[in-house]
């Protein structure tokens, strides 16, 4: 592009600021939003070779009447909970129409904007960065953080694909965001492509609704040169990590999102669930394909009520399922999150699977059993898990009363993660079901009692429970 079409470009970030200035008079006082999204805003001139990279962001409002939304740039470094008592100017979107939101960065800082806006906005960034020649202009999209892509508590992001090259001037710098409305401890290593690490880990302490940006990320670690490296950021709140590689040669500065998961529950063509239940020559009671459960507010439990034709005295019964956690409910620490609860008639000696994900600082799962025991009595075991936001994990809890023993297998993409084993206690080997059935629970109420918390975002699909008879 000519210098012509870059000036153009910088008239158009004025023009359009004006307009948003002369729109926020539109809004009204005491509007409601659905909730906050942040948008990373780098540094908007690197001072050695005077190139300039500006943040543009589209607000479209997809709903039938006039919206407003507000926008609060928040310094790197600084304590975002901490506002002032006037609130930022509102800015009304027309049904159907875009406003365009340029002019947001400034100069010799980073930040992250935060935008509240109403649930009918769809909303989109884009960085151009433009040489110091004014002679080319390129375009990089920039990440939008919200609840839908942010990293729960105790989860890991990882940024592939960093480099430093003084040679041509390439530099890579990191961005750690803290979404938690309190202060975070997070974790941050860096590796090069043959896995060894770079420096020892990083532990860092994050102030509240904050940016910490680590300029030159490598250069800091004395890395003088690398290729195809990657950075694993972890954080005892939620948060979201991000990259900037800006390269000498063409004054572009890319930003780098985290790296997606293999631990998708999309199936390729033919190629069936990565986590197969095995055959044990049963008869399946009950079963659920595809996703029955994604816990929301109002609806935070599934209750599969399950009425058999007959009383059955089975010898196991194996039970298998997935789910995909979603962000940590921070109402109780540790929170108890429910996987599953299987019972038979009430919860007093009659629970043959009851199955649980702690969130950190503990980060365990936990299966008890309490099948014909008194008052007070079970069997149970617990063990670590690095439970993570939007992964796919499978579950096969199998009863085995004939051998008196429970076996609760946690496994990810085909790969065994945690096997948990302890004792059953149906008597004389038998595993008594009324033909009145079974229920199957997923998710706890919100407010419950003790350290149960709702599982705000978390998905359960795919249940199926077998039983082998005698």
């Amino acid at each position: 592009m000519r210098k012509p079409l870059v000036a153009r470009f910088a008239a158009r970030f004025a023009a359009e600021a004006a307009v948003a200035a002369t729109i926020s008079l539109l809004g009204g006082a005491g509007a409601a939003f659905a909730g906050a999204v942040y948008v990373p805003v780098p540094d908007p001139i690197n001072s050695t070779t005077g190139s300039t990279h500006a943040v543009q962001i589209w607000i479209t409002n997809g709903g039938t009447a006039s919206r407003p939304y507000t926008a609060t740039y928040l310094t790197a470094e600084s304590d975002g909970t901490q506002r002032s008592t006037t609130p930022p100017p509102q800015t009304a979107v027309a049904a159907g129409r875009t406003s365009v939101l340029g002019g947001v960065s400034t100069p010799g800082k980073n930040g992250i904007l935060e935008i509240n806006a109403a649930a009918t906005m769809s909303i989109e960034a884009r960085l151009y960065s433009t040489s110091g020649d004014a002679q080319t202009t390129t375009v990089t999209p920039v990440p939008v953080i919200s609840s839908d892509n942010l990293f729960a508590a105790g989860s890991t992001a990882v940024l592939l694909g960093l480099r430093r090259d003084l040679t041509h001037g390439d530099v890579t710098s990191v961005g750690v965001v803290n979404l938690g409305q309190k202060a975070a401890q997070c974790q941050v290593d860096f590796f090069r492509a043959d896995g060894t690490q770079i420096g020892a880990t990083a532990s860092l302490t994050f102030k509240p609704l904050s940016l910490r940006f680590f300029g030159d990320a490598f250069g800091l670690l004395s890395e003088q040169q690398t290729a195809d490296a990657r950075s694993q950021v972890s954080c005892d709140q939620p948060f979201y990590a991000y990259a900037t590689i800006y390269t000498g040669a063409s004054a572009e500065m890319m930003i780098v999102a985290p790296a997606g998961s293999g631990a998708s529950t999309l199936t390729a063509p033919g190629g069936g669930s990565p986590d197969p239940p095995p055959s044990t020559g049963g008869a399946i009671l009950f079963s659920a394909a595809g996703v029955f459960h994604t816990a929301a507010p109002g609806h935070e439990k599934k209750t599969f009520n399950i009425v058999l034709p007959n009383a059955l005295s089975l010898r196991k019964m194996v039970i298998d399922m997935d789910v995909v956690p979603g962000p940590w409910d921070r109402a109780k620490v540790p929170g108890n999150h429910a996987i599953l609860w299987l019972y038979r008639g009430k919860f007093r000696g009659n629970t043959i699977a009851n199955v649980n994900a702690f969130s950190p600082p503990k980060m365990t799962l936990k299966a008890a059993q309490n099948v014909n025991l008194p008052q007070g009595s079970l069997t149970q075991e617990e063990q670590g898990v690095g439970w993570v936001q939007g992964q796919r994990y499978h579950l096969q809890y199998t009863y085995d009363a004939e051998h008196g023993s429970v076996t609760a297998v946690l496994s990810s993409g085909g790969t065994t993660l945690r096997t948990l084993q302890f004792a059953s206690t149906a008597p004389n080997g038998v595993l008594d079901v009324p033909a009145t059935g079974l229920t199957a629970e997923f998710g706890h109420y919100a407010n419950q009692e003790g350290p149960e918390v709702a599982s705000y975002g978390w998905s359960y699909a795919n249940l199926q429970i077998m039983g082998v008879p005698y």
